[in-house]
């Protein structure tokens, strides 16, 4: 919302509402109530001393297209508030420090080598996660309950953490690469740079982190079209475009067939939405402090009223943060197949009509 739509909200004409919140005028009981129902927190919220807000420190944006100031606003908002409880449910409980290691100048490449590592992945294998990885070396991600569209996430430093912010509704492909992306801003960047270069170096980073160069290559199909693309993003977990943009990166196709590429996905509506199936990931962090102050669920009419939130507005930013069955897991740690699988088929051992019966009870083999 703007001013003014909140001033119509709550009766008030804007420059009332300015004066308010600018503290050149009190604010009346009633519309302290009509303000907190319309921002979906307490009327004590209101009057909180705010904390060091993270716009302070000049965060980075990754967007499809230009990003207004307004959606910049809001976007920064939404960020502050849900960092200001993760700071509150933090002082409660032993948070992660930061072991990202920023590296201002280095080789993007170079970079995203080093940060694998420090993640636990090795530097052949696709990556299985990316969030919880980033979330175990001390990275704060925030999800927003908040979508739009010209924004997919920001990166910044609030005090000592490193600060990733991730808008709703955006794509599974789409967030990997987001938070690769903003990784590089993190580690290869000082605060304030901004311009093409400093883009394109999180780009490189994003790819080299996310699809090495020496483990994608053998992978890649000869002549690369959108059907065996699509395969390929299964098995790494990008977008079927930044896969196109990779075979061009790596001299697997030109220019002009990236361009044709490119031009079919347009014409299919895949930029939009791609096929292909990618692991969804939300940040964890967040729910599971919760869940270690107020129980597992966690008990949500105890932790509004701690935060100054609405019952409903804790809701949505819970739905933010992954439960504990939405982790993702790496393959090995898949464990033994349940009876409710929908992707798994299960055949007996009994032996076939005419031979002889087993004694034992035939045991499940799993297709």
């Amino acid at each position: 919302m703007t001013q003014s739509e909140l001033a119509d909200r709550v009766l008030l004409n804007q420059y009332k509402l300015s004066r308010i919140e600018s503290g050149e005028m009190s604010c009346p009981e009633e519309t302290q109530q009509m303000l907190a129902v319309e921002l979906g927190v307490t009327s004590d919220y209101l009057f909180r001393p705010p904390p060091s807000p993270i716009e302070t420190h000049s965060p980075l944006f990754r967007a499809r297209s230009r990003v207004t100031q307004r959606d910049k606003y809001a976007t920064h908002a939404w960020a502050n508030l849900i960092n200001e409880e993760y700071s509150r449910l933090s002082a409660r409980n032993n948070a992660i420090p930061s072991r990202l290691t920023p590296a201002p100048g280095a080789d993007p490449a170079d970079a995203a080598h080093r940060t694998r590592l420090a993640l636990g992945f090795n530097e052949d294998e696709p990556l299985p996660y990316l969030v919880l990885a980033a979330e175990r070396v001390g990275v704060r991600v925030l999800g927003l309950p908040f979508h739009v569209p010209t924004i997919d996430a920001f990166c910044a430093w609030h005090e000592q953490t490193p600060v990733v912010a991730i808008m709703n509704g955006v794509s599974a492909d789409r967030v990997r690469f987001t938070v690769a992306h903003e990784l590089g801003h993190l580690i290869l960047h000082e605060v304030g740079q901004s311009g093409k270069r400093v883009e394109d170096e999180a780009d490189v980073f994003a790819a080299e982190l996310l699809t090495p160069r020496h483990a994608l290559l053998p992978t890649l199909p000869r002549q690369p079209n959108l059907s065996n693309l699509t395969m390929v993003k299964t098995q790494w977990g990008v977008s079927i475009k930044a896969l196109v943009r990779r075979c061009r990166e790596l001299g697997v196709i030109d220019a002009d067939r990236a361009l044709s590429l490119y031009k079919q996905m347009s014409k299919k509506g895949w930029n939009r939405k791609e096929p292909g199936f990618v692991p969804p990931e939300k940040p964890r962090g967040l729910r599971k402090l919760a869940e270690l102050s107020y129980g597992a669920g966690p008990n949500v009419e105890r932790m509004a009223a701690d935060a100054g939130w609405s019952e409903a507005l804790t809701v949505d930013v819970l739905r933010q943060h992954a439960t504990a069955s939405e982790l993702p897991r790496r393959p090995q740690d898949a464990g033994p197949p349940t009876a409710s699988a929908e992707n798994v088929i299960y055949l007996s051992d009994r032996p076939a009509r005419g031979t002889s019966e087993r004694a034992e009870r035939p045991s499940a083999r799993q297709v």
